[in-house]
Order: structure tokens, then sequence, then C-alpha cells
């Protein structure tokens, strides 16, 4: 999702160098736990003048996610998949080794035990921090990204390609979808009173907000925040496409299949060949097909369980024990490892791609349906004029596959119950006061991938009053002095 995206970017745009103010770059030593930030708190109708200045701090992980642990940790999945906490001070401890290929959402439970979204293989993992255990909690989740944990004890994950929020039993894996047909749902935070849930659209720049009813009925979510020059939601492929045409399946690339949802409309469904690995392991031989032509692949494991992908097996062996974002070799061709539509991790070359969706539009018009052969993102779209992406001409894009604005990635609120969201690409922090308020930008970050920020637990030197805004791009945490604390988490440390 997020990888083609910022890949493709920032390979045809020169990068700002971050910019470190005042004391960037030099972590805060303090290990007082005693929660004692040495501020007071604003009062909610005083906040800070916007916009401001963040301070950095380097030698993180660069996760998705992230969460502070009670003894001053911020634990986070590492760039080869283990499960890490790593502290002001630069101390690094291993928790699990290995966790995952590629996680996501990441939050204590109230007794203290972690979760966090396994997108490779589309589970919810529950570890014991105590022991370093690790248990599946629900499996067969699409794309589970953003998540949190309500005072009830219970998990709230997005599922991004599902576009649903599911609430899961944390003890018996036992859930209830409780919002649903919301495009590209991604962060997921409540409001202070835990009675409000609001849900982010990686993609269409809008904030959704579903109210409780009682704990499985929720009201039908509505739009409360839209980001300045949103796209908005795209209409959906298979309204204008018949059933079993291929359809892009994420934002902006993947192929599903249309097909009817029960209730008599089409939808963009999963096409997932796990026949092609019939009594096969992981790691072997399979043909699959990709535009209606054979592709040799080779059999890894997902959501559905084992499958054929439709990616090569050259572009997926590439990567094998590489994590992503690591550089990798195609035969002479360097590349990146990234996260396929699929979920598994591939070598890919962002020239390669920039070809394809060229190439997907030679002898089209504009308007006219087109193929991206491309061998990690493939997809179907529509010829559309190239200059966004600095390219001349036609090129294939599907609905949604380019806009600087609108990736809306991290999440949460305040005390005061303010809304803040991170844009993706745009390396902005926006806050609104209200539902339907204008976007106020808190802060411009100098990075093109901020995944997700929380306040401060007043454990090691993370104040309770600045938010803590991941950087993927150099691998650190920018530090906003919001002045106001957050809404306050179902996990108390001791």
């Amino acid at each position: 999702m997020r990888a083609l995206l910022f890949l493709a970017i920032a390979c045809s745009t020169e990068a700002d160098p971050l910019e470190r103010n005042g004391e960037t770059g030099v972590p805060d030593t303090d290990t007082d736990d005693s929660g004692d930030t040495g501020g007071t708190p604003a009062e909610c109708d005083s906040l800070a003048e916007l916009p401001l200045k963040a301070d950095y701090l380097s030698g993180f992980t660069g996760a998705e996610d992230f969460a502070f642990d009670a003894e001053g940790y911020l634990v986070s999945i590492d760039e080869n998949g283990n499960l890490v906490g790593i502290n002001q001070g630069g101390e690094t401890r291993v928790i699990v080794a290995g966790a995952t290929t590629y996680g996501a959402g990441t939050r204590f439970l109230p007794n203290g035990d972690l979760v966090f979204c396994d997108v490779t293989n589309g589970s919810l993992i529950r570890v014991e921090m105590a022991t370093g255990a690790t248990s599946v909690v629900l499996s067969g989740l699409e794309y589970p990204n953003g998540l949190d944990v309500g005072l009830d004890g219970f998990v709230y994950v997005s599922e991004q390609s599902g576009g649903r929020v599911r609430r899961v039993d944390p003890e018996t894996g036992e859930y209830t979808v409780i919002v649903e047909g919301l495009y590209q749902p991604n962060g997921v935070t409540f409001a202070p009173g835990y009675q409000t849930l609001y849900v982010g659209s990686f993609g269409a720049g809008v904030v959704w907000a579903a109210d409780r009813i009682a704990d499985t009925t929720w009201t039908e979510p509505r739009i409360v925040a839209t980001t300045p020059e949103a796209p908005g939601v795209p209409p959906d492929w298979c309204d204008s496409h018949p059933a079993g045409d291929e359809c892009p399946t994420y934002y902006g690339y993947g192929l599903g299949v249309c097909a009817d949802d029960g209730s008599g409309d089409l939808d963009c469904a999963d096409a997932t060949d796990t026949a092609a690995c019939d009594g096969l392991a992981i790691g072997g031989a399979c043909t699959t097909s990709r535009f209606g032509e054979p592709l040799e692949s080779r059999c890894e494991t997902g959501t559905f369980g084992l499958f054929c992908p439709r990616t090569s097996a050259e572009a997926t062996e590439a990567c094998e024990g590489l994590g992503e974002g690591a550089a990798c070799m195609m035969g002479s061709k360097p590349g990146t490892c990234a996260m396929s539509f699929e979920g598994v991790n591939a070598c890919w070359n962002y020239e390669d791609y920039y070809a394809a969706i060229a190439e997907g539009c030679a002898d089209h018009l504009e308007g006219a349906d087109c193929e991206t052969h491309d061998d990690v993102y493939p997809s179907v779209g529509s010829c559309t004029d190239g200059s966004a992406w600095g390219m001349p001409g036609l090129i294939c894009l599907a609905p949604g596959a380019y806009s600087e604005n609108g990736g809306l990635d991290a999440i949460n609120t305040d005390e005061c119950g303010n809304l803040y969201v991170s844009e993706y690409i745009e390396g902005v922090v926006w806050r609104f006061a209200t539902e339907g308020a204008e976007a106020e930008k808190v802060s411009q970050l100098r990075s093109s991938w901020i995944p997700n920020m929380h306040w401060g637990n007043g454990r090691g030197g993370w104040d309770t009053q600045t938010l803590y805004v991941m950087d993927r791009d150099r691998k650190g945490v920018f530090a906003v002095p919001v002045g106001v604390g957050g809404h306050g988490d179902a996990y108390e440390p001791p």
C-alpha cells in the first residue's frame, strides 16, 4: 500500500534533507519514571499557537506503529521483523526475534500484554511481555493495519482491504464487525470517554466516526473530518465493470475480481490463488496466472493460508531473508524489497514500474481501461494524464492511485477532544477541533512517511504533553510539543 507510493515518489523527486530544530537529534536521557514531566497541563481553551516546531530523536526503528512500555522503552517491529524495545538512551532489547515480516498496529492490553497486526499473515498477534511468548488471537484478516484497545479490553482493528473494523476479544479471538463499507480504513482511535471511534482513510483524506450504542452495536459511520485538497472516496471500479472482470484491490493497485457481495451488488473480491499450492509446501514451485497469462511463482503463506502469489519467483527469492526496504538484486538490476499487494516481500524496481504504467496506455485514449504489468504492483485502471507523476503522455492508474494528498496514516485524539491525523507524502500533522471543522496545521515534518503517533506516558523521558510521531524515512521520532495530554490509554503502566 504505502510502499508503492512512497518508493515511487521518493525516487521521482529530490527529498529535502531532514531539518532538526533546536536540540534535535539529541535524545532525552531523562530516566525519571515518576511520570512527572515537569509541565503544567495547558487549558483546552488556550492551546499553543500553531504551527509547532518539532524536535527529533534519532536511533529508532521507523516502524509502522509503536507503543510505550512501563520502563520507558518504545516498543515496535524493526526492519528485520523483530519486536524490540529502544529507550531514549539508545539501549535496545529484543522481545521477540522474528515476530513478523511486516507488522503494523501495535498497542498494549490493560494487563500489559502487547497486540500487533501481522500484515503478512493477516493475523492479530498477542505477546506475553514477561516471556516473549506469542499467540495468534485471530487470523484471516484482510490487511490488518490500525488498531486501538478500548477500556473494555477489546481490540479494535481495521482491515484496510476489507473496508471494516472488528471488535476482537483478545482472550478468545471472537469478534464483531462494528463498522464496514469504508474506503481503505487505516488508523483507529477513540475520543475521550471511548464512546466514539474514529477511523482514517488512507487515500480519501477523510475520517469517519461511529458512536457506541452497545458494545457490539455502533452507529453507521459518518465523515467528520476532511484534510485540505483531499481527493475523497473514488468510485468503485466494479460499479462500471461486469462480474468476472479484474479490479484493483488496494489503494491504487492489486488484482481482485468483481463478484456479487451477497446483496446483489458487485464488489472487488479477493482472488488469491490457493488451489495452485494444494499438496505443496512453502517455497514450492507453483504456476498461477496474471492478466490471463501463466506466471511461475513459489508458494507463500498469507491471510488465506498457502497460496501462489501473482509475483514472480525471481522477485520473491531476491528478498528471501531480507526485511522490507532492504536493497536487493534481480540479476544485474538493483531494487528494493517491498510488500506486494498480496503481502509477499519481493524485489521491486521503480523504473520498471514507471515503464509499466506508461506501456499500459500505449495506443490508448484518455479514460480507456488499461493494465499495469508490474511484477510487484500489478493493477487495472484508466489512462490518465501523467503530468502529476512528471511523465509525458498517458499513464495507467487505478482509482486512488496517485495523490499527494489524502493518505491519512496516523490518528489520535487529545484530552480536549481534538482529533489529529498525519498525512502521508505531505508530512503534515493536522488537527480538527470539532466535527466538520477546518483542518489546522499542527506541524510540517520533514518526512514523507509518518505512519503513527502517540502521546508519551511519562516514563523514560517520554513527555505526557508531547505527541511523538514515527519517521519511517530516517528511522527516528519527531517530538511535537502540543502542550496537552492524550485521551488516555487502556493500559496504565504500574
